[in-house]
């Protein structure tokens, strides 16, 4: 080999293995490695935040937060159709279909203290959400929805689930336009208005370049400014409850998280990217409604102790490791 061909070959394999560094540092760090604790102190809160290198923390306190979920089940039947399109990789990744993107969820979560997700085909999800849906996440990337939870009508048994208290997070394409079976896809007509209340959501090709200025997208370190598939608040009705953060279009956000009953459906916008999939994992195991607000945040750095003080909400989520964290928790803060 002569050297000038040495150094491309050099250089892709440099670039390959800090991809594949990025996507495996969620599995090779331990949790024996990160800790924090919540005690209360009156008006305040007491954070005790351990590590064992020296990295950068941020640590939210919240009100009218939910807790982490107790289940979190990830929808995935190879014999159904799908609706979501394969999105993009880093270079020298391995391309984001919905079997690898379903695959790296639950690493995912496990940084963020949730190791007990589970994948469900079509059949199982009808049994998860046939019970009662208070703490219980459920997480469809695949654009569309079996045709064992629903039929396009208001008996849906998703839409019953998420009344029930259910948390549906949806990526991939229009929320509610399309059943899947095992040999085809049914569109139905003005089917985001049976989770929504109105046809908020269209399938326009964009992104949102402006901040929204909520806090939250530095709090949670919210990555992806793809908007298509997100919500236009402007076009849910005026009664419903939402909160949008991240990035939006001028019209779409990145993420927006609307109640529905005693539930919520958090929407997240884009084709699929390891950006995208970092966010929906703070979504998931922040617990973050669609009436949360940030009471106060301490952003700072550790080398084996430190403690912080924030005013008092009723949880508090920290992160560990900024936008790639190798560590966070979320804790409901008690008397």
């Amino acid at each position: 080999m002569e050297r000038k061909d040495i150094f491309p070959i050099l250089t892709a394999v440099i670039v390959i293995a800090l991809v594949l560094a990025g996507e495996i540092i969620v599995t090779t760090d331990s949790h024996d490695d990160f800790s924090t604790s919540v005690t209360t102190d009156g008006d305040d809160v007491q954070i005790t935040i351990e590590s064992r290198r020296p990295l950068v923390y941020t640590a939210v306190s919240l009100i009218d937060s939910l807790d982490t979920p107790k289940t979190v089940s990830v929808f995935y039947d190879k014999d159904y159709m799908s609706a979501a399109e394969s999105g993009v990789a880093s270079t020298g990744g391995r391309a984001l279909d919905e079997n690898y993107y379903v695959e790296q969820i639950d690493a995912t979560l496990k940084v963020r203290g949730i190791d007990y997700s589970e994948i469900v085909d079509a059949k199982d999800l009808a049994e998860v959400m046939s019970k009662d849906g208070r703490d219980n996440a459920v997480i469809v990337i695949s654009g569309s929805l079996p045709d064992t939870v629903y039929d396009g009508t208001s008996d849906s048994l998703v839409l019953d689930w998420i009344g029930s208290g259910g948390r549906l997070y949806w990526i991939g394409s229009v929320l509610g336009k399309y059943i899947s079976h095992t040999d085809s896809i049914e569109t139905v007509e003005s089917g985001t208005t049976l989770f929504l209340g109105s046809e908020c959501i269209d399938d326009t090709r964009i992104r949102g370049y402006d901040l929204i200025d909520n806090g939250f997208r530095d709090a949670f370190y919210i990555q992806s400014n793809l908007t298509t598939f997100g919500v236009d608040t402007s076009k849910l009705p005026k009664d419903v409850d939402y909160l949008s953060m991240g990035f939006t279009d001028g019209s779409r956000s990145s993420i927006t998280v609307v109640g529905s009953g005693d539930g919520l459906v958090c929407v997240i916008g884009g084709e699929y990217t390891i950006r995208q999939r970092m966010d929906l994992a703070q979504m998931v195991a922040s617990g973050i409604g669609p009436d949360t607000v940030i009471v106060d945040t301490a952003v700072g750095s550790v080398s084996g102790t430190e403690n912080v003080t924030l005013q008092k909400g009723d949880h508090i989520y920290v992160t560990i490791g900024v936008y790639c964290p190798v560590y966070a928790e979320g804790h409901k803060v008690t008397e």
